[in-house]
């Protein structure tokens, strides 16, 4: 048996759709699984003992090129079967035009009705359920039957070296020594930045944090903003606080450290050892959770985006703790803006509350 697994979008949903590996390998010990996936996500697969091989799909290319290149992937590995779970519907046409018996996944779009034999409606935007089991449920025509009490069996793993471990965290701690003497300090992450699409805790409220941090424990930790090329709309507000001259005291012990920059597997290394991780719905908040940093995160309202589908996760889930404004949104998909009566309700959780939370795990 040969499963191909297009998955090939964003790190974080390639990240949650991780657990199908591992519970098709419980259930088909003898299979051969193979992750279609963009480049971005390949430092979140890479090593994972589930998957056998792992094949970037260049999206970006042009057409001809993407024709190509999937017909090869088809005709070198023979899948007997195939899923689409999220990313480029190209393969979803190649694997019927090649004759794939099993073709399943999720069913959204029209010409998934057409080309996925196997393939389970599903609406997600009714958020009935994690991300997670969205995906694992994709298997059930395998006569595989994911069971909710399963939940954190699944919980996705990043599997990384020691020699990365200590090679990477070395190679930081070069990098600060060259920016500031307080090496020996403990590390917080805060990412301050979210897909644009989703409503965010403001910027400067997250440098208000930090400042809340250091007035409780002055000069005791290093603060870690992280962020990527795109989030510089997240970062103004809150350089702009931390710039003023009273806070200039903070400056030695603030890193800005660009995700991208230095790919995923330094950022996940160095991250795994911080002692808090506070961050919105993203793919970093995801990671941190998954390597067992205690997490606090700020979360909107809006169906789709809500934490019963999006909520971090952890093996231990103590180490989790999400809010989300006391309000009840109307909304689905997206922030009806000030037709709400409730408008600007991620003001409502205030800095006060975050700190509180955060308190239970640096304390």
């Amino acid at each position: 048996m040969k499963i191909l697994i297009n998955r090939s979008d964003s790190p974080r949903e390639t990240l949650l759709s991780l657990p199908m590996a591992k519970l098709l390998k419980e259930k088909f010990p003898n299979s051969k699984i193979y992750f279609l996936i963009s480049e971005e996500s390949l430092d979140i697969v890479k090593s994972n003992p589930y998957i056998d091989e792992i094949i970037i799909y260049h999206r970006s290319a042009r057409f001809y090129h993407k024709i190509k290149q999937i017909f090869s992937i088809f005709r070198d590995i023979k899948p007997t079967h195939y899923f689409y779970v999220g990313g480029g519907y190209l393969p979803n046409f190649i694997s019927w035009i090649l004759g794939v018996d099993f073709r399943g996944g999720i069913k959204s779009r029209w010409h998934t009705y057409l080309f996925l034999n196997k393939g389970i409606r599903q609406k997600r935007s009714m958020v009935t359920m994690h991300e997670m089991e969205y995906n694992l449920n994709l298997l059930s025509p395998l006569d595989i039957n994911y069971n909710y009490k399963e939940f954190q069996s699944y919980i996705p793993e990043i599997f990384l070296s020691q020699d990365e471990l200590e090679n990477f965290n070395n190679s930081f701690v070069k990098e600060i020594e060259a920016l500031t003497s307080e090496t020996n300090k403990k590390y917080i992450f805060i990412h301050p930045s979210m897909t644009i699409n989703n409503l965010n805790w403001s910027s400067r409220n997250y440098a208000r944090l930090l400042l809340k941090f250091e007035q409780r424990f002055p000069s005791k930790y290093l603060y870690i903003i992280s962020h990527t090329d795109k989030d510089h709309v997240f970062l103004q507000g809150m350089k702009e606080f931390l710039s003023r001259k009273e806070n200039s005291h903070l400056l030695k012990r603030i890193i800005y450290m660009n995700r991208k920059k230095y790919g995923y597997r330094y950022y996940m290394s160095i991250l795994s050892n911080a002692l808090l991780f506070v961050g919105p719905s993203s793919g970093a908040t995801q990671l941190a959770a998954v390597l067992g940093v205690p997490v606090v995160s700020v979360f909107s309202p809006i169906k789709i985006q809500s934490a019963l589908r999006w909520a971090p996760l952890s093996r231990n889930q103590d180490f989790v703790k999400v809010l989300v404004p006391d309000v009840i949104c109307g909304e689905t998909k997206k922030c009806s803006l000030r037709e709400c009566p409730y408008y600007e309700c991620m003001g409502k959780i205030e800095v006060e509350d975050v700190f509180k939370q955060s308190l239970n795990y640096l304390n």
